[in-house]
């Protein structure tokens, strides 16, 4: 294939299991490479996804399997650069000695609206996290922490929240972080790092509030 289509990262960020062809199609466009018509079960693209430098931007190979009833079953980029520009991990250095490091993700790539059900590039996002916790910590101690923005009712917000630190710390679990070594603790719309303006849920302050809908994961030797 010559060359890679810009796509926008959201319409990525929206593929989900069970999705038809049409489904796919209508978010990321019909495969860049010729798969035949009947039951073909693999779709290929290559897209270019900008790496927030300028306009530097990398080319990508991902590719989508159906299953037999020709929905979405999986996905995958061939290069780990990519999904981590989908959803970028921060990493601050909380102290030195001993060592304490907060790692932030988006809490709207890492759910669905409303959900406390990990997508598909949450649940790689994830996998860094555990590899990086794994490869760095000898006998690693992991705080999860879900926060919501100040919308809605008090108690749905610390609900779901918690929800989402449950299912964080679930996810964790399945790949090698020990269950005794973490602690899951929703906060709601507490500790927010943005302050914006507004008291109505417009999309301009919903995008304003973004980085206070977060999961952080505190990491410390224990």
């Amino acid at each position: 294939y010559d060359g890679g289509k810009f796509v926008d990262p959201e319409n990525i960020l929206r593929i989900q299991e069970s999705q038809t062809k049409d489904q796919v199609r209508q978010l990321i466009g019909n495969p860049h490479y010729s798969e035949g018509f009947f039951g073909v079960r693999e779709w290929n693209y290559v897209f270019n996804l900008y790496t927030g430098n300028g306009n530097e931007y990398i080319t990508c190979q991902y590719q989508v399997h159906y299953d037999d009833e020709m929905a979405l079953e999986s996905t995958r980029w061939r290069d780990a650069q990519c999904p981590a520009l989908l959803v970028p991990i921060d990493v601050e250095e909380i102290a030195a000695e001993p060592r304490e490091e907060k790692l932030t993700l988006s809490g709207d790539v890492l759910f669905d609206f409303d959900s406390d059900q990990l997508s598909l590039e949450g649940r790689r996002a994830l996998e860094r996290v555990s590899d990086m916790v794994l490869d760095a910590y000898s006998s690693p101690s992991v705080l999860v922490v879900g926060y919501t923005d100040r919308f809605g009712e008090d108690q749905y917000n610390l609900n779901l929240s918690q929800a989402r630190a449950e299912a964080v710390g679930s996810y964790l679990v399945t790949h090698g972080v020990t269950r005794r070594d973490l602690t899951l603790l929703g906060r709601g719309e507490a500790d927010p790092i943005v302050d914006c303006p507004g008291q109505v849920a417009t999309l301009s302050v919903k995008e304003c509030l973004r980085p206070n809908r977060r999961v952080e994961v505190i990491v410390t030797n224990s």
